[in-house]
């Protein structure tokens, strides 16, 4: 009976994945009729045992996956709160900064202002010893003519 039956499972295995024919099975049937009268051993045949087939997949690879996305998360979301954390002084340093050199250049141009007006002129050119001419004259650039009488301006008048 054991030829029959290895005969039988090198058929099944040479053909690849195909139904046992009806003179397998009935060879497959008379061997165990003659495992259960205690003619034949279970490792002559070449029966072993199995495991049950579980139905259900295991849970901690899932858990396992889900709290992995999860941590990766809060980290991220950590990272983020933490760089706009530093943006935000950043920022806030910067707007201090940008206030400062506003109040400067407002303080060049009022002095611009000053130092550009006729009176400040009028007195600089003054101090540098410059005399101011009572009688002026004028160049008309369009065509060369001088309009007015020039006169030299003479130290002590005014």
């Amino acid at each position: 009976m054991t030829a029959v039956a290895d005969r039988s499972n090198r058929a099944t295995q040479a053909s690849g994945v195909q139904a046992w024919s009806t003179r397998a099975a009935g060879s497959l049937r008379a061997t165990v009729s003659d495992l259960g009268r205690g003619r034949v051993d279970v490792r002559d045949v070449g029966l072993r045992l199995v495991r049950p087939v579980q139905s259900r997949a295991r849970r901690a690879p899932f858990v396992v996956v889900v709290l992995t996305v999860l941590a990766i998360g809060l980290v991220g979301l950590i990272l983020i709160s933490t760089t706009l954390q530093s943006l935000a002084f950043e920022q806030t340093s910067l707007n201090a900064e940008v206030a400062t050199l506003e109040h400067q250049r407002d303080a060049l141009e009022r002095q611009v202002d000053r130092l550009s007006s006729p009176a400040s002129i009028a007195d600089e050119a003054a101090r540098l010893g410059m005399v101011r001419n009572q009688n002026p004259a004028f160049l008309r650039l369009s065509d060369g003519e001088v309009l007015g009488k020039p006169v030299p301006a003479v130290r002590g008048q005014r």
